[in-house]
């Protein structure tokens, strides 16, 4: 009887976690939609950008992860966030749920402003730091300065996406998504053609109608969760005091935005080891290029399923389903594998279709073939340690993460990619195999990690 009792919950377990995956699916649907159409501004700005040449493509390329730097704090408020406010939808606490989607707006709101502050007046800094030409700066500096105002309503932004996605909204995050683009997009290739335009030509053309699509998209958002949470009369369980709730989103966010850290200083690092390079100009317009495609048909796809994942998983744990959130996590991290490795297969085949895009020049699209040459395998593994730490994510357990991501993208990635391409002269393929290398070892030691790691509740003192 013993053995039929475990049978049977085996064979419940295996049904429940096929629901879960199909539910994980269909979340994630509209989200992988939304990346789409994020990554569809930064392809119209890369290609732009290449109507004014490589220097510009390079401008862009380093500019935009200068933005993405200084919105460190907004991903880790995000995760935060997304963890408290997912684990108390599924303890069916709506009125704790919708205190902790306030704290992190507000905390947003703070440190947005910060974030806007240190990329207006450390721009030249970050762009000479980056190896960047004189060509390369003139051109990047004032497209960069303009964006950085766009940090704030775009940090509200993040937290406000994963509150959507924890309350199960993740259409609600399509919307917003859909009309942030548009601005974006339309009003940035208008301004630029537009003889009248004061940014007739220019890349600040670009960043003006981010700035003002991030706008709009914050405003909606805010509409959005004000009626959502305005239907609910469900009273907040008894709270610690704000000191106490920020030290909570601290322990959570701060090891996520570290590990993002991690991630940005890798690629300013080889921005500036090639900078250093002969015909530095066309490797890091190349390079940008190449994460360009990598973003649109892989990471970011892959942030909106592991989003799903990290809300999953905290619904469950929210609920005292530890065990299924495991199963959860396993089974959602070898589906989004399987994926990626069509998606890399797709990628790696069209190439130099995809390079000819951004780029005319020969040279670019050259270096583009060796940087997404070994797609099919790299894309997986990238999938594979994405969505196990954002299952962590989910349970609020994330300093092994970053222990993980610090070791795979400082301590391997980047004295590899100087000892490939300094040391043994690889030049361009080098950068590209200690990535490849770093990726191995980072989808291993995700697998480690979730394996070993328990999964339960954030606890949170109530003093």
């Amino acid at each position: 009887m013993e053995i039929i009792g475990k049978l049977e919950q085996n064979a419940a377990d295996v049904e429940l976690g096929t629901t879960n995956i199909w539910k994980a699916l269909r979340m994630a649907l509209p989200l992988v939609v939304t990346s789409f159409i994020f990554c569809l501004i930064g392809i119209v700005d890369m290609a732009v950008a290449g109507w004014q040449g490589a220097p510009a493509q390079a401008a862009v390329g380093v500019a935009d992860q200068s933005i993405f730097a200084t919105m460190l704090i907004g991903t880790g408020l995000a995760a935060a966030t997304g963890c408290f406010v997912s684990q108390a939808m599924g303890a069916n606490q709506i009125g704790t749920a919708r205190r902790y989607a306030v704290d992190g707006l507000v905390l947003a709101a703070i440190f947005g402003t910060l974030s806007a502050s240190i990329c207006y007046f450390a721009a030249d800094a970050v762009m000479q730091f980056s190896g960047c030409t004189s060509s390369v700066r003139e051109t990047g500096l004032p497209y960069l300065k303009v964006c950085a105002f766009g940090n704030l309503p775009f940090m509200i932004v993040l937290v406000q996406a994963a509150i959507l996605r924890a309350i199960g909204k993740t259409c609600d995050c399509l919307r917003m998504w859909s009309l942030i683009g548009l601005i974006s997009i339309a009003g940035g290739v208008l301004l630029y053609l537009m003889e009248a335009s004061p940014w007739h030509h220019s890349l600040t053309a670009l960043a003006v109608s981010w700035n003002l699509g991030a706008l709009v998209g914050m405003a909606l958002t805010t509409f959005l969760l004000v009626s959502e949470f305005a239907d609910s009369k469900s009273s907040c369980a008894q709270l610690p005091p704000v000191t106490v709730r920020v030290k909570a989103f601290c322990r959570v966010g701060i090891p996520v935005l570290l590990s993002e850290a991690c991630y940005i200083a890798s690629l300013f690092s080889i921005y500036a080891l090639l900078g250093k390079l002969p015909g530095s100009e066309n490797m890091q317009a190349a390079y940008s290029v190449t994460l360009k495609i990598e973003e649109t048909f892989g990471i970011l796809p892959l942030v909106a399923m592991s989003s799903v994942s990290a809300t999953l998983v905290g619904h469950h744990i929210g609920a005292g389903l530890f065990k299924h959130a495991r199963v959860l996590g396993w089974q959602f991290a070898f589906v989004c594998t399987g994926i990626m490795l069509i998606g890399g297969a797709l990628v790696q085949g069209l190439t130099p279709q995809l390079a000819k895009l951004f780029s005319d020049s020969e040279a670019v699209v050259s270096c583009v073939r060796v940087g997404t040459a070994g797609a099919t395998i790299s894309m997986p593994l990238i999938a594979f340690a994405f969505i196990l730490f954002a299952s962590l994510e989910g349970a609020g357990r994330t300093a092994l993460p970053l222990v993980a991501q610090f070791a795979g993208y400082i301590l391997c990635r980047l004295p590899l990619a100087y000892l490939f391409t300094v040391t043994f002269e690889m030049g361009f393929f080098g950068i590209w195999l200690a990535i490849f290398i770093s990726r191995i070892a980072l989808a291993i030691m995700a697998a480690i990690i979730f394996r070993s790691v328990d999964l339960k509740p954030v606890a949170i003192s109530m003093s």
